[in-house]
């Protein structure tokens, strides 16, 4: 009799012994996967500011190879080029940065159902490109009259001042609300960029940031 009690007491134990292998594999496979989670979410991060500081490298290129002396076209020709190829659409923004070592007005347009938009050659006022695409629903967009707006170098000036040091190598100017429009300056001293955001009518300096 003990010995049938003594067997069955251990095939109880041995049963408890095998069951137990499964929950630490449970525990086991949990775990590789939460790491594998953590280690996927490290990973995309570390991939996008790595091409975020791939993007601020060609960008710092760019503006190096681009020479402001050769801004022969005035921002209110280039729009005119704008209006040339779009006819009665309305502007949202005028931007003029260096892209492939060259100075180039990008021009911003649209209507009830699309956007516009049109590159211009800042030192022979020739078109590089023009392109239209469809206003995505939600897509708020308010028409800007640069002519109520101060000009690039006043905004450029200003910039410079409240970034301290450093000079200016981008320009861009847009409505962001019905009543309001911003000129955006990027000012740099050396490898180091500011961005600053101006009211371009009151001419109040909204913002000064590092440009990452």
């Amino acid at each position: 009799m003990n010995e049938k009690i003594d067997k069955s007491q251990s095939q109880k134990n041995n049963g408890q012994q095998k069951k137990r292998p499964k929950s630490t594999k449970k525990l086991i496979i949990a775990a590789s996967v939460c790491g594998g989670l953590i280690l996927g979410v490290g990973g995309t991060l570390g991939v996008m500011a790595t091409h975020e500081h791939h993007e601020d490298a060609i960008a710092a290129v760019q503006r190096k190879k681009a020479n402001k002396a050769d801004i022969k076209i005035d921002q209110q020709k280039a729009i005119d080029k704008f209006n040339e190829k779009y006819k009665d659409k309305q502007i949202n923004e005028v931007k003029l940065e260096p892209d492939h070592g060259q100075y180039v007005y990008k021009i911003e347009g649209f209507d009830n159902t699309k956007e516009y938009k049109v590159k211009v050659n800042a030192k022979n006022g020739k078109v590089i490109s023009n392109k239209t695409e469809k206003l995505e629903n939600g897509d708020k967009k308010y028409s800007l009259d640069p002519s109520k707006a101060i000009s690039r170098d006043e905004a450029n000036t200003i910039a410079e001042k409240a970034a301290k040091k450093g000079s200016g190598v981008e320009w861009e100017l847009k409505q962001e609300t019905k009543n309001k429009s911003v000129w955006e300056v990027k000012v740099t001293d050396n490898n180091k960029t500011k961005e600053v955001n101006i009211n371009a009518t009151s001419k109040k300096v909204l913002s000064v940031e590092n440009d990452h």
